[in-house]
């Protein structure tokens, strides 16, 4: 790939990201975790968890949950925390590739 066709492909990589607000990283058993592109000023990186009737936040290098709307099953919030300090090192690079806010060093 030539210089011009690295540039186009940048371009091209900062049109789409605007498309979508989010990105959604795994879908398990009824539970979604996403991180949303578009959440200027957030001063913990962190990622979306949702399910049919509850949706939280929780931070990607502690795992602490930052907010939540709804009742999540128990098992469910054990599955989502499991996950997320599984996968912590792929949501830090997700989260530095995706957010338009503060970057973790990796």
């Amino acid at each position: 790939m030539n210089q011009s066709e690295l540039n186009m492909l940048k371009q091209w990589v900062v049109i789409l990201r605007n498309i979508s607000d989010f990105v959604q990283i795994e879908k398990l058993d009824g539970i979604r975790f996403e991180i949303r592109s578009k959440e200027q000023g957030h001063n913990i990186p962190h990622l979306h968890v949702s399910t049919s009737s509850a949706s939280l936040s929780i931070a990607i290098e502690t795992g602490e949950i930052l907010a939540q709307k709804g009742k999540i099953a128990p098992a469910q919030l054990k599955m989502a925390k499991i996950w997320v300090s599984e996968n912590k090192v792929l949501l830090e690079k997700k989260w530095n590739e995706f957010s338009n806010g503060i970057e973790i060093a990796v």
